[in-house]
């Protein structure tokens, strides 16, 4: 299917109209035989391709924020289908209009309001699942306050990420680079201009200095840039097998001292309120469970719902099959006291903001200890340049004493 904008005649009382409109078909033949057989007369087709970064320029979580709360607003007046219809028909931006191309053919052809939706491909699985659930059940505005809810939360997890990976960056760029130009331009500059002292006790002192500061920078160097390329390595193996609870990446993922802590409780955290976010929006269980498991990485929060699902699927009941590791004994309780979905719904609130609580706690240890690596990194790299410019000064000062008479 590819998008289509078409110039045809349309004769009417016998006076010829020019009119254009938009479709979404295989080809243009295809376009070209649904204008004959509506009466018109094509003039011009042409194929619209999407530009060329859509998803920077027109798929923003901007949009879909936007775009829900007009759902809401609009859907108190008119159905789903008609809303959405609506705000095709006005949207003035050209790009927008090209996204929205395979939605509003799906309306015109008497498709439902969540497959017209999917077709935008601007939401995740979550979402639409929340607002398929909504439709099915009959409940679509009730179920549209918890995707905006979803959507917003996302952005703001995904801001957090994105400032604590460019503090870490900044960090670790400025160590490289201060120990690359001590290594390669100041340390050579040193051992190029030598020293002028007579003495050969201080000419050996001043080469011997030399060599330890090369040999200690760049032992520091070696060990950075390897830390530095095994961690992005291990970043990117972990990234490919993800979805593998075996694999070696997330059984050493799950060993790592205060990391692996943070990382569970902020993946139970998540994954909890999205829990109760697809409750809420009437989401089967069974259905719930898988979207949870697939937007779920960390090895132990994945495990949790995965074996989760398996019980569940195998006809255990929910209050038991839920009750199981990584959550702690309070948490298993309150599970095994549900008596119905809803309950289900506020135990899993209370747990993502038991975790949350937790996850803060286990951020500012994580915070503490990346000072302190940084600042035991940066501080050797610093005795090192002050270690490098006591030898200039000591070669100076050799110098003058071989002036003396």
């Amino acid at each position: 299917m590819k998008l289509y904008h078409a110039k045809y005649a349309q004769v009417r009382h016998g006076a010829v109209d020019i009119m254009e409109d938009d479709f979404y078909l295989p080809d243009q033949r295809a376009v070209r035989r649904q204008l004959r057989n509506n009466g018109y007369w094509p003039i011009r087709i042409r194929e619209q391709k999407p530009p060329l970064f859509e998803w920077a320029d027109t798929r923003s979580r901007a949009w879909q924020i936007q775009l829900l709360r007009a759902l809401r607003f609009q859907g108190a007046t008119a159905s789903a289908g008609t809303a959405l219809l609506n705000i095709i028909e006005g949207e003035t931006d050209r790009k927008r209009r090209i996204a929205f191309l395979p939605t509003r053919t799906v309306l015109k052809g008497g498709g439902s309001f969540s497959d017209a939706l999917r077709q935008l491909r601007l939401f995740d699985a979550a979402t639409m699942a929340i607002i398929t659930a909504g439709e099915r059940a009959g409940d679509l505005k009730g179920v549209i306050q918890h995707a905006i809810e979803h959507t917003e939360q996302k952005g703001k997890q995904m801001k957090v990420i994105m400032s604590v990976l460019g503090w870490l960056s900044f960090d670790i760029f400025n160590i490289v680079s201060f120990i690359w130009a001590a290594q390669f331009s100041f340390i050579p500059y040193l051992e190029k201009q030598g020293t002028k002292a007579t003495d050969p006790a201080a000419v050996a002192h001043f080469h011997h200095a030399i060599s330890l500061a090369k040999w200690v920078n760049g032992t520091m160097l070696v060990l950075v840039t390897a830390l530095l390329i095994g961690g992005v390595a291990f970043a990117m193996i972990y990234w490919a097998n993800r979805h593998k609870t075996d694999h070696f990446t997330s059984k050493i993922l799950m060993k790592v001292p205060i990391v692996s802590v943070y990382l569970r409780n902020v993946a139970m955290k998540e994954s909890c309120k999205l829990m109760q976010r697809l409750i809420k929006g009437k989401v089967p269980l069974a259905d719930g469970l898988d979207i949870i498991m697939d937007g779920t990485y960390e090895p132990a929060a994945r495990l949790y719902w995965k074996e989760s699902k398996d019980r569940v699927m195998a006809g255990v009941e929910p209050s038991r099959a839920l009750a199981r590791w990584p959550l702690n004994k309070g948490e298993r309780d309150q599970i095994t006291t549900i008596q119905s979905v809803e309950q289900l719904a506020e135990v899993y609130e209370a747990i993502a903001e038991e975790r949350g609580l937790m996850a803060k706690s286990d951020q500012r240890r994580v915070a503490i200890l990346g000072m302190v690596t940084m600042m035991a990194i940066s501080g050797a790299t610093v005795l090192t340049m002050i270690y490098l410019l006591m030898i200039q000064n000591q070669s100076f000062l050799d110098s003058l004493k071989g002036l003396r008479p």
